[in-house]
């Protein structure tokens, strides 16, 4: 089994999830996380619009799933399709084994739990 984190835009967020939903997976967890990386921070009109300053970091969605080893390569596929551009500093995609999954409800483990 793979699990899959990947750091995206958290603009591109709405085409991730809808891209993934074609593959039927089991489930996805996703959090938004902040960040600082190769991509420009925009700046933020601050009070009345008369000043403006560039935050510390962006702001980012990580999303994370956990798939059969067979699944991980159309998962990632599915992710660069809608959300990449092409530029430079637009996220990046994790890639880990996963020795066993438990699922605490039925109590399954390994691949059946997914």
């Amino acid at each position: 089994m793979k699990k899959i984190e990947a750091v995206i835009p958290h603009a591109r967020m709405e085409r991730a999830f809808a891209s993934l939903k074609e593959l039927n997976l089991g489930g996805i967890t996703y959090f938004e996380s902040k960040g600082r990386g190769e991509i420009p921070r925009p700046k933020i009109h601050a009070g009345r619009g008369t000043a403006t300053y560039t935050p510390e970091f962006n702001v980012n969605s990580t999303i994370m799933v956990v798939v059969q080893d067979s699944m991980a390569d159309k998962v990632i596929e599915k992710i660069l399709e809608s959300t990449s551009s092409g530029l430079k500093g637009e996220g990046k995609i994790f890639v880990s084994n996963i020795d066993d999954v438990v699922d605490i409800g039925t109590k399954k483990r390994g691949e059946s739990a997914l």
